[in-house]
């Protein structure tokens, strides 16, 4: 039996290999491609983002969020509650802004790095939306366009995590 994860990246290799090669994209860092292309997505949201991310410290990244909140784009996002305690964390300062987050309660971290973009673009990988990802780590990021099928997995994922992570535990942090 394989184990879930590769389970999953077995899958998603699979379904790459079987897509349009202008539908991926995909970034190594260090370097500024990935945040490059998240700003881009994110400035160019219409309706919805919604996000799983263990970690943000990048406030570029953070403020492309809020400006996507100001202009009426619907935008959640759920992280690591261990993480939002980092003294980089951009989790309060999103949260002071009006944007929908959470901080997870369910798990014992909140591991996942993925966001869907108006239902359209899903971004994964083992980038974090920091800045030491960009600058100095080795990760990457993989963006898929109109695969359907890709998308709505992801966006049924991140459904049952908005779900099951509860906005009163959630806000309970945000008091402390």
């Amino acid at each position: 039996m394989l184990y879930p994860k590769l389970k999953i990246f077995l899958v998603l290799l699979f379904l790459v290999a079987c897509t349009d090669s202008r539908d991926i994209s995909v970034y190594f860092t260090p370097s500024p491609d990935c945040e490059d292309a998240l700003v881009r997505l994110i400035d160019n949201t219409q309706n919805s983002l919604d996000a799983a991310l263990y970690t943000i410290t990048s406030k570029r990244l953070s403020e492309a969020l809020m400006r996507a909140q100001k202009r009426g784009v619907f935008v959640r996002i759920l992280t690591d509650r261990l993480q939002a305690s980092n003294k980089n964390s951009q989790v309060r300062t999103l949260k002071a802004n009006g944007v929908n987050i959470r901080v997870h309660s369910r798990y014992k971290i909140e591991h996942n790095k993925f966001a869907v973009f108006d239902a359209q673009i899903v971004s994964t990988g083992s980038y974090n939306w920091t800045s030491a990802a960009m600058l100095k780590n080795s990760e990457n990021c993989l963006f898929i366009r109109h695969n359907k099928k890709i998308i709505a997995k992801f966006l049924e994922r991140f459904a049952f995590l908005w779900q099951v992570n509860s906005p009163q535990k959630s806000d309970q942090w945000f008091q402390k």
